[in-house]
């Protein structure tokens, strides 16, 4: 059985202990639904400072159980700036709207302690919304509960995806 699967099946052992044990309390708050996803690739280009006209790719493949983001930096000429990939530790999902917490493992793409925090509205009729923040290599590990970069930064640039999207699903 691997991480995932082990990891879903204690999920809904816990919460179906703590039903059975407490039906007035999990009723009594408003229930997350089993599983949220999010899904999809996607590019945005940067505006502003140092990094401007840059492309960022961003796949992702989540539920509120875990999955992989993967990134890909480029300048406008087309050189890699950053490459890799980040276990996803937290997915929240609101009618269209995902929260997303990822960090990165120690040693891919030579960092180490950074984690990126996503916030994507799936518009279905026109290009989505993607903001995004990150710690870098600090000497602590990043959080790994899901941000609002609209709260933590206010005022951060949003970006539309320009080519792909992505699909988000839950309560």
């Amino acid at each position: 059985m691997n991480r995932l699967t082990m990891r879903v099946a204690a999920l809904l052992a816990i919460t179906t202990a703590a039903v059975a044990a407490a039906p007035g309390a999990a009723q009594a708050r408003p229930v997350r639904p089993e599983f949220e996803t999010m899904a999809g690739v996607g590019r945005v280009t940067l505006t502003g400072d140092r990094q401007d006209g840059d492309h960022v790719w961003f796949a992702v493949a989540a539920t509120n159980a875990g999955g992989r983001l993967w990134y890909r930096h480029l300048s406008p000429e087309g050189a890699v700036r950053a490459a890799g990939w980040a276990d996803v530790t937290c997915l929240e999902v609101t009618g269209k709207v995902a929260l997303l917490a990822a960090t990165v493992p120690d040693g891919v793409d030579g960092i180490r302690n950074h984690g990126f925090y996503l916030k994507l509205t799936d518009n279905a009729t026109r290009p989505d919304d993607l903001v995004f923040i990150q710690t870098l290599n600090g000497s602590e590990p990043p959080p790994a509960y899901c941000v609002d970069p609209d709260v933590q930064v206010p005022g951060w640039p949003h970006y539309p995806v320009q080519i792909g999207g992505y699909t988000v699903h839950g309560n």
